[in-house]
């Protein structure tokens, strides 16, 4: 699947894994102020949890490096097999994937990021050009 067949309904529903507590609850605010419905998730094992819970999401937006039993990279793989239509950008600040290490579908924004840029590359991800 690629990003053109990501999609979102009318609300447009994101989860942010990070977890830097005050990391996450920033990068909400940004994108709640954005007009998205945000969902929060500590690390990749809350996010699977998330997922399975709120499907409405379209988008993920997580830090690659967390603690649980998955790394943020392994997260997304995760996703993109069993959530094709989910969208998913990966952020760090020490960590910057090779662009074949990134699963389909998949952007990497490097940290610090600008809230623009960010909300730039999400808004690309689940409403591509046409």
């Amino acid at each position: 699947m690629t990003a053109a067949e990501i999609s979102c309904t009318s609300q447009k529903s994101v989860l942010v894994v990070e977890d830097n507590d005050t990391a996450r609850w920033i990068l909400a605010e940004i994108l709640a102020g954005e007009g998205y419905v945000v969902y929060e998730a500590s690390d990749a094992d809350d996010a699977v949890r998330r997922l399975a819970e709120h499907t409405d999401i379209c988008a993920v937006v997580s830090d690659i490096e967390m603690p649980g039993s998955m790394d943020g990279l392994e997260m997304a793989a995760l996703i993109r097999r069993k959530s094709p239509r989910i969208g998913v950008i990966l952020t760090s600040g020490r960590h910057c994937p090779e662009g074949a290490a990134l699963p389909p579908a998949t952007r990497f924004v490097a940290k610090p990021w600008a809230p623009k840029e960010l909300i730039r590359e999400l808004e690309a991800l689940i409403r591509p050009a046409p």
